[in-house]
């Protein structure tokens, strides 16, 4: 099987670590195709080796990157007030899509038969062209939200990312939420293609179908339940070494505006003011870094963060005491388990978010702490039973359930993380392969590429080469 996502091993971000993962456990002939800065990279799990494919041009790139990071990224996550479009940017989006195509194709050693599995939005045309130049059978798995509401303006663009995606075999998205959402926008906006609700199938005019299926990513259980049992790391290695003698919220994510980052401050800010009691008790610890270097949204928004934050300390802060302790170096796995193991709350507020699985390795590796969840986080759907869940984002709401969180008995607390750990146990990273991944067979045979490329693709396309 290739393999197909933007991101590549030892990047942070949840789909890189878990195809990292997915290649460590599996010993069959996978080759995962990921992007190393301009070059095209392909990992192969059979030789343990990777190796350079090709350079791609800087303009092409840069171009893709902006077009996904300050047009879909936003649109995607029904926060369009976001989104900027640049027609250029479009065209090099494409570009990065057909050059990964084209490769895949061209250098793949892994037979002629061997499927493709391609990840998320910023490869969305990789299928189309995977089939249309080889008749490759593909899957695809969309790791973030698809919106139910999508401004008439951003339509066409989501129309094309769409029927890219339709040229797989099987569509695959963490929630049910999401494929409704995807198969309403294909039935009202892309009327040759057969919706049908029932069976969850999309008819082509080719005569195929595409399969829409919902199946939440898991974590790799066993890896985080032995990070929580190792007592290898010293928070001294942090300068936090006062977090091991009293009660912190956590919280874990990065300087993005559809985390909520600004919105959980909010927060905790509203819980200070009215709870003049916690003030010196309890700290809120945000481990969260810069992303998205260079674009002006994620800058600014890191920016107004971290001025909120001072603004939290330098009001209630003392010599001795911050409300808020702001980790913005990465930190390691065992760093994060450590964290997850002795936090008193969890708390976790995105607008929108397709899964967050850091709700789920606190799930797996903390003691008696308790998870508040925002109803927008895709995991939400899994683990409402064990979490408190915050219906809006109102620095009234999230204050209130801290106070909920923190007067739990130990008895209570108790119970609510084992019906998360056991909601977590029940679909690992092994299930999701074994029933999206691993679990996929294909015959299909590979047709020439010859004389399939149109001739201003094949330019172009060497051109990226």
């Amino acid at each position: 099987m290739n393999i197909v996502s933007y991101r590549g091993p030892a990047t942070p971000g949840g789909v890189s670590a878990t195809l990292s993962r997915v290649i460590e456990q599996t010993h069959g002939g996978q080759q995962w195709w990921f992007l190393h800065g301009s070059q095209l990279r392909k990992k192969s799990s059979k030789l343990n080796s990777t190796e350079e494919v090709c350079q791609i041009p800087f303009k092409i790139v840069e171009g893709h990157y902006r077009y996904c990071n300050e047009f879909l990224w936003p649109v995607l996550h029904e926060l369009s007030e976001y989104a900027s479009f640049n027609e250029s940017d479009h065209k090099m989006y494409e570009q990065l899509n057909v050059s990964f195509a084209w490769n895949v194709l061209h250098t793949e050693q892994t037979g002629p038969h061997a499927r493709a599995f391609v990840n998320d939005y910023q490869l969305a045309l990789c299928p189309k062209y995977l089939t249309q130049y080889a008749h490759r059978a593909v899957d695809v798995f969309w790791h973030i939200p698809w919106p139910k509401y999508v401004d008439s303006r951003f339509v066409p663009y989501l129309a094309e990312i769409a029927e890219g995606l339709l040229s797989a075999e099987k569509i695959g998205f963490h929630i049910e939420q999401y494929s409704s959402n995807f198969l309403n926008f294909v039935d009202k906006n892309l009327h040759e293609y057969q919706v049908d609700f029932t069976s969850n199938r999309i008819e082509r005019t080719d005569g195929g179908s595409v399969s829409v299926v919902s199946h939440p990513l898991g974590i790799d259980s066993d890896y985080w339940l032995s990070k929580s049992r190792e007592e290898s790391f010293s928070c001294r290695d942090l300068n936090i070494e006062e977090l091991s003698r009293e009660k912190f919220i956590l919280s874990v994510d990065r300087a993005d505006y559809t985390k909520g980052v600004i919105h959980r401050l909010q927060g905790i800010e509203h819980f200070f003011s009215t709870n003049a009691d916690k003030i010196g008790k309890i700290t809120f610890v945000q481990v969260c870094q810069k992303t998205r270097a260079g674009l002006p949204a994620f800058e600014e928004y890191w920016q107004q963060c971290r001025l909120l934050s001072d603004s939290i300390n330098s009001r209630w802060g003392s010599k001795d005491w911050h409300p808020i302790v702001w980790i913005d170096t990465p930190v390691s796995a065992n760093v994060l388990a450590w964290l997850y193991k002795r936090a008193s709350v969890m708390l976790v507020t995105p607008l929108y978010d397709g899964l967050n699985l850091t709700a789920k390795e606190f799930a797996l590796c903390s003691r008696e702490g308790i998870l508040i969840l925002s109803a927008r986080a895709g995991a939400w759907n899994e683990l409402s039973e064990g979490v408190l869940t915050l219906a809006d984002l109102n620095p009234e709401t999230i204050s209130a359930q801290i106070c909920h969180a923190l007067a739990l008995s130990k008895e209570a607390r108790k119970e609510r993380i084992d019906i998360l750990r056991q909601r977590v146990l029940s679909n690992t990273l092994s299930n999701w392969w074994q029933n999206f991944g691993g679990g996929i067979k294909s015959s299909e045979k590979v047709v020439p590429l010859s004389g399939r490329l149109h001739h201003t693709t094949r330019r172009d396309v060497w051109m990226a080469k």
